[in-house]
């Protein structure tokens, strides 16, 4: 399974949500950078006679295991660092951030017995994110 450890060459930012606040509003935990390889899925969509090329869904393949509904953006450190403190407790008042639909943990055939847990990582899984 070391194929999948060279297979993440790209860094993404990484809000994993921590649950719901007193007034309704989602709150994430610190962001953090993982190890990724992020696939694009690009389409064009016709507007009012115009066609714009919109990026409408992204697969991601991280390093541990995520948490559905947390969010992630393509960057690395310098990146993060540009962010406000507004923008590290609530990513998605960012453009360029996605937030985790399914997730697909698929574990070596001699490791099916092991319960995973968000945040895992292991070499002996491959997780497929999409966005």
């Amino acid at each position: 399974m070391r194929i999948y450890k060279r297979m993440r060459t790209d860094w993404a930012i990484y809000w994993q949500k921590a649950g719901i606040a007193d007034d309704g509003t989602t709150q994430f935990l610190p962001p953090v950078m993982i190890r990724c390889r992020w696939d694009y899925q690009q389409r064009d969509h016709e507007i009012s006679e115009t066609t714009e090329n919109v990026n409408t869904s992204g697969t991601v393949f991280p390093d541990r295991i995520l948490v559905v509904g947390s969010f992630l953006m393509h960057g690395d450190e310098t990146v993060l660092a540009a962010l406000t403190e507004e923008e590290k407790a609530n990513p998605a008042i960012l453009s360029g951030v996605s937030m985790i639909k399914t997730q697909k943990i698929i574990p070596e055939w001699r490791h099916r017995n092991t319960h995973w847990k968000p945040n895992d990582q292991s070499d002996h899984i491959f997780i497929e994110v999409t966005l």
